[in-house]
């Protein structure tokens, strides 16, 4: 009778939260799974591995058992090196409704595998990112996002009529699909990603504006061009100071202001075609730049159509003015350096004449 309780137990636990065939969240469920973790240099520290069965049962991969991502988790102890390694372009056992065959990644994998971001990451994956430091599973959609498609989810739902997955699969469309955010009457189509624009730029700036990690990344890639490498590390600083980044600045729900996706990405791509400028393949490519800015109407469509090359050209736009690259950009620093220093003079005099006139005034007193 012992034994049949506890099988009974853990049946209802099993079907409570829909674990797999792997078993995983048996042990990984229990909240303080603790273990010991040394670091490159001998320093110890403590690492949680429990797994939180709620909020993975409601996230996008509650569907994929544990062991068909974690495909080196085959014994225990786990050895945690290995059982990191994740291949996101693996095969899901999840079907894929369009094509009636597995799941899979691989396409935006690959496209992620060429760019600036995933071809040096074998040799650096402590420098670059990974699927992981970008894709966060987040535990709530937007409700503004499913009020908007209210009418589209009854539509569908004539056909689909299996509700459960019609839900989840237009929950995991509508955090990403273009959706039509009405404001003043003026109607934005700029919703792409589930982040708002300021905090795809918060992501991007977490690694560009660490000059320590930029700075291996350039020794990797094998960069000498010291102007080259002043664009690199000046990346971030440099937006901050455009009117792309005022507009995000004051109002982050402007979907008219640019993030980092909007120029660095190709239009109608997967936003994982990330390359340097020098690349024929890049967005920021001279051949491709006037598109990139005239990409909507609610950007700079005059650009691509009256050919105004100037009006798009890179180094003007994102990167601010390096002495001696070359003579237009030495004459627009020496410009900027100058009228710096007559401003900064003409208010130390006001605030001289200032403090004398006080000194003054306190003396006849």
């Amino acid at each position: 009778m012992f034994f049949l309780g506890l099988l009974t137990l853990c049946g209802t636990a099993q079907a409570k939260v829909n674990i797999g065939d792997d078993g995983c969240l048996y042990c990984h469920r229990m909240k303080g799974l603790m273990t010991v973790e040394v670091g490159k240099e001998g320093e110890k520290k403590i690492v949680d591995c429990s797994i939180n069965d709620a909020k993975y049962m409601h996230s996008v991969h509650r569907n994929i058992h544990c062991t068909e991502c974690h495909t080196k988790a085959v014994s225990y102890p786990h050895d945690r090196a290995k059982v990191r390694e994740v291949n996101c372009a693996a095969k899901c056992h999840v079907i894929d409704p369009a094509t009636k065959r597995p799941f899979s990644h691989a396409k935006v994998y690959e496209t992620w595998k060429e760019s600036a971001h995933g071809k040096n990451y074998d040799k650096a994956p402590d420098i670059y990112p990974s699927c992981q430091y970008c894709h966060t599973n987040r535990l709530l959609v937007d409700i503004k996002k499913f009020e908007t498609l209210e009418g589209s989810f009854d539509r569908c739902y004539a056909c689909h009529n299996d509700e459960k997955w019609s839900a989840d699969r237009l929950a995991h469309m509508a955090s990403r699909m273009d959706i039509p955010d009405i404001r003043n009457g003026y109607v934005f189509q700029f919703i792409k990603t589930r982040r708002d624009g300021w905090e795809i730029v918060e992501l991007c700036a977490s690694c560009h504006e660490n000059e320590k990690l930029m700075e291996q990344a350039i020794e990797i890639e094998g960069i000498h061009n010291k102007y080259k490498i002043k664009r690199i590390l000046d990346a971030v600083p440099s937006y901050q100071k455009t009117m792309h980044s005022k507009m995000l600045y004051l109002d982050r729900s402007d979907l008219r202001a640019a993030d980092c996706l909007d120029c660095h990405t190709k239009k109608g791509s997967d936003y994982h075609d990330i390359f340097p400028k020098e690349d024929p393949r890049a967005s920021t490519n001279p051949k491709h730049i006037q598109v990139t800015c005239g990409r909507s109407t609610e950007c700079h469509p005059l650009a691509p159509k009256y050919n105004m090359k100037n009006f798009a050209e890179t180094k003007w736009v994102h990167v601010d003015p390096v002495l001696g690259e070359s003579l237009g950009q030495t004459i627009v620093w020496i410009v900027e350096e100058a009228m710096f220093w007559i401003a900064a003079c003409v208010i130390l005099f006001a605030a001289v004449v200032v403090i004398l006139d006080t000194l003054k005034y306190i003396r006849r007193q």
